[in-house]
């Protein structure tokens, strides 16, 4: 099952209908089932910072996905360009029996050249680059955490142009399991240290970018940064990545 993420009761109407899609609500509003065996998410101020991660901790909590992979999206997910829908489980399943992990939030970074004039580059920028251009303070951060826990940043992060974004993926319950067993302990440190930290501090406010997500920022990555430690390249049945621009100039050290 792909569990396609909302919010309110009027995001209702974007959820995709059929198929291998079935919708998961993340306020209590929208999800009676919500708290079960997940005490965390009773707290406003948690939920905003899982952000989608919410998803992926009750069913990993609850055990309740009825089929031998997992995969996870949004009610946004065209609205943010992201066209790739499944018309049957049975086209997942075909995906998955030739790749370890399908996704469709690939993009291509590059970076710009002139931002007050609009004019860009599109000279290729790493992960890395772009994580810090959006978030500040997010790599020193993803060190810190890794540091705490063992772990070391895969070189690609550096060297990387492209990777798969947003929570648009499908796997095997082994591999979820074993991302939610990497992931977690990393994601609940965070929510317990991230209000002192300067990548919290220094988040900019405008659109939906908030420091209140700061915790849902760093998640994200840790999905590529999972992959990548892996050795894991995901497949994209869209086959050509999105071009993302960010505002990183050349020259400016990363």
């Amino acid at each position: 099952m792909i569990y396609q993420c909302y919010a309110r009761k009027e995001d209702k109407k974007h959820l995709f209908i059929g198929g291998p899609y079935k919708g998961f609500g993340l306020e209590p509003d929208v999800n009676k089932r919500l708290f079960e065996n997940c005490p965390e998410l009773e707290d406003p101020e948690i939920r905003m910072g899982l952000t989608e991660y919410a998803c992926f901790l009750w069913h990993w909590r609850n055990n309740a996905n009825p089929d031998g992979w997992f995969g996870s999206t949004s009610f946004r997910q065209q609205e943010k360009g992201f066209l790739t829908k499944f018309e049957s489980k049975a086209e997942v399943q075909h995906y998955l029996q030739q790749h370890q992990i399908i996704g469709w939030g690939e993009y291509k970074l590059l970076g710009a050249m002139d931002t007050d004039k609009g004019r860009y580059g599109g000279f290729p920028i790493s992960l890395a680059a772009q994580a810090e251009a959006c978030h500040p303070g997010i790599n020193e951060y993803i060190r810190t955490a890794f540091s705490e826990f063992g772990h070391e940043v895969p070189e690609e992060w550096g060297t990387k142009d492209q990777g798969f974004f947003a929570n648009y993926w499908a796997m095997s319950n082994k591999l979820f399991n074993e991302f939610m067993e990497f992931s977690w302990p990393m994601v609940q440190w965070s929510l317990e240290n991230v209000h002192e930290s300067k990548f919290y501090k220094m988040q900019p406010e405008f659109s939906t970018v908030t420091n209140a997500k700061a915790t849902g920022y760093f998640m994200e990555r840790l999905f590529i940064l999972w992959y990548l430690s892996k050795g894991i390249t995901p497949y994209s049945p869209q086959q050509d990545p999105y071009t993302l621009f960010s505002t990183v100039q050349k020259g400016v050290p990363q």
